[in-house]
């Protein structure tokens, strides 16, 4: 399955939707996310900081920085692939959705 893997990623983008909820304190967690590729939906963890997302295939770590609204990915022998966030909707009370599409690493 990994040489099939390097033709997927190549082609294919990868995009995640989070759902952020903040308290009425500030204090802010988006441990609810799904990521949305060609080899399927899974559940990640969002929140600020890097981490190896368990459920994913081939994903060994991704890295979010709320702060500049950017991330970088990395699968199993490929290089670094980055997320930006493109679009974010309040939905209801302390609620918010954001989505983060794939684009050219430039950091």
């Amino acid at each position: 399955m990994l040489p099939l893997l390097g033709l997927i990623t190549g082609a294919a983008a990868e995009d995640v939707t989070i759902m952020t909820y903040c308290g009425p304190w500030g204090s802010c967690t988006s441990e609810t996310a799904m990521w949305h590729s060609i080899l399927g939906h899974f559940r990640i963890n969002a929140n600020e900081g890097c981490r190896d997302p368990p459920d994913v295939p081939y994903l060994n770590s991704i890295c979010f920085d709320w702060g500049n609204q950017r991330a970088h990915f990395f699968y199993d022998n490929h290089p670094k692939r980055c997320l930006q966030q493109w679009t974010s909707h309040p939905l209801f009370l302390f609620t918010s959705m954001q989505r983060w599409r794939e684009v050219a690493c430039t950091w």
